[in-house]
């Protein structure tokens, strides 16, 4: 037992450094902050009109979406590269629009517009009161046994 305090007290004394990491090292000259990540679970949508500075596109059942949502724009001929970044500024039935904020190329019409999806609070998860049902329903059943 000794053993385990004396290990945990050096990790803590001299920290981390020599541990290995789960991230990949970034290739030289190139800073992690440069390199843009897309959200891999982001929704997919068809651009289908284009302006100056927004791009109009179908929600359909999509209901999450709402004004101030980040996305992205991708062009996929080129597998799936950064066009720009857009925020969504409005929605009104099945369409909504976003507007740009960086860019990388000009926005297309076959170009595609992946929104990521807003992460709803532990307190709205069915996992979460599935899990508390489940706890509360061990503890009674422990308490009337034992």
């Amino acid at each position: 037992m000794r053993a385990v305090w004396v290990a945990t007290a050096a990790l803590m004394v001299g920290g981390c450094q020599s541990l290995p990491t789960w991230r990949p090292a970034a290739a030289p000259g190139v800073t992690a902050s440069r390199l843009p990540r897309i959200p891999r679970d982001a929704a997919r949508f068809e651009i289908d009109s284009v302006n100056d500075s927004t791009a109009t596109f179908r929600v359909r059942e999509a209901t999450w979406v709402r004004p101030g949502l980040q996305s992205y724009v991708v062009d996929p001929a080129q597998r799936d590269a950064l066009v720009a970044r857009m925020v969504v500024v409005s929605r009104s039935g099945e369409s909504a629009t976003a507007l740009v904020t960086g860019q990388v190329t000009s926005v297309k019409a076959d170009h595609f517009l992946l929104v990521v999806r807003p992460v709803s609070p532990w307190w709205k998860s069915a996992r979460f009161w599935s899990g508390a049902a489940a706890g509360a329903a061990a503890t009674m059943i422990g308490r009337a046994l034992f």
